[in-house]
């Protein structure tokens, strides 16, 4: 095996020769394997949970995957042209990102050609990131400045977390205008961390304004002013609706994916041996995770229907003015908690995504040579002075 200006040869006796394109910096070494998935090592899938079959993510509904992210019903790691809709984090709020695979799904297969716009492809990814990050902005900014209206402090709280969603996926639609899957990877890590500081600053800020209202009222120092029901009815009702579309859509697409996954693997069966009655015997279809479902939404079902119930007892007077402004403000404290425990959360996960990513970055890459039957591994130099640094940041 040679290595000759940026190029790697490695003929085999009464065999073309291969070659692989090198950059200047990379090292090549041959090794042994077939390249093939026998000498992998296998998957664990439970079988009675969607993606048992093996099939690949891209024959998935984006919603069930949205919803599934991270388990064997997720996207895949490669191959997956809806990957790019999968948020890095998800700060507090499930509903922005469920409601972009909902789009994305009803959108279908990208097409064959696709225009660009300065310099983002205009995909079905994008046309779906670009929809709901204008909705949820515009609903966010309007939500925001009725609950100013409505003196809600609690309104103000759930806000914060759909608006800064609404900025990671900004990230997400820069990170499409890449074909490089490494800079993609960093443009949604940085929108990620913008939207994690935006979203810590603007709930601190929300927090300290309902915990001076809590004091102002137990203190007597000032009359509190009253706080709109209506509204807070209206803009907690719409969260729920969010939520109830989103539960719907998931349980809708993972009864198709599940058929689909049944099908898939009464198919294998019968191809190893087995007739169609022992098959049924030995295979469930995929049971669809509802409870898995419901955790996902947890956070933004809870805020909406604790605000959806300060609502009813506003329009119903049960509250004087002082009980109206103590409540809604200890709603709002409730939820900025709630906020700071995803925020911590998903801080602890955008530390992983961007560690995988840096260590990636020193990975080897594996290509497959079927002139030369085995696999060429192409690994980067390192520099002497810099093997400090690599073990101490990697």
């Amino acid at each position: 095996m040679t290595v000759d200006e940026g190029k790697i040869e490695a003929p085999a006796e009464g065999a073309p020769s291969a070659a692989v394109n090198l950059t200047e910096g990379y090292s090549v070494r041959k090794t042994a394997g077939d390249g093939t998935a026998s000498s992998r090592a296998a998957k664990k899938v439970d079988p009675s949970q969607i993606g048992a079959s093996g099939l690949a993510s891209s024959m998935r509904s984006t919603v069930t995957k949205s919803f599934r992210t991270g388990t064997q019903a997720g996207f895949d790691e490669a191959g997956d042209n809806t990957k790019d809709l999968e948020p890095i984090t998800i700060l507090s709020s499930a509903r922005a990102s469920n409601m972009v695979s909902i789009v994305s799904t009803a959108l279908g297969e990208d097409p064959d050609t696709v225009k660009h716009f300065l310099c983002v492809p205009l995909t079905n990814n994008v046309k779906a990131l670009f929809i709901m990050m204008v909705m949820f902005a515009v609903i966010s900014i309007g939500q925001y400045f009725a609950a100013d209206y409505a003196n809600s402090q609690a309104l103000k709280a759930d806000v914060v977390s759909m608006g800064m969603d609404a900025v990671s996926y900004f990230g997400n639609i820069m990170g499409e205008s890449s074909d490089i899957p490494a800079q993609k990877i960093i443009l949604q890590l940085f929108f990620s961390m913008v939207s994690f500081v935006l979203l810590v600053y603007f709930n601190t800020t929300t927090l300290m304004e309902s915990i001076g209202i809590i004091k102002g009222v137990e203190e007597d120092e000032e009359d509190a002013p009253g706080v709109e029901g209506t509204i807070v009815i209206i803009f907690a009702g719409l969260g729920l609706v969010f939520d109830a579309i989103c539960l719907y859509a998931y349980y809708h697409y993972a009864k198709i994916d599940a058929e689909i996954e049944y099908n898939e693997m009464m198919k294998l069966a019968e191809a190893e041996g087995k007739d169609t009655e022992q098959a049924k015997a030995q295979i469930q279809k995929p049971e669809i995770n509802m409870l898995s479902a419901l955790l996902h939404v947890s956070a933004d079902l809870f805020r909406s229907t604790a605000t959806f119930i300060l609502g009813i007892l506003l329009v119903a007077n049960a509250l004087d003015e002082d009980q109206q402004s103590l409540g809604d403000a200890w709603l709002a404290v409730i939820i900025g908690i709630t906020i700071y425990l995803a925020a911590i959360y998903a801080l602890y996960e955008w530390y992983f995504a961007a560690r995988e990513w840096w260590v990636g970055l020193a990975q080897g890459i594996e290509v497959q040579c079927p002139e030369c039957e085995a696999q060429i591994e192409i690994k980067p130099d390192k520099a002497g002075h810099g093997k400090a640094a690599d073990a101490f940041l990697a």
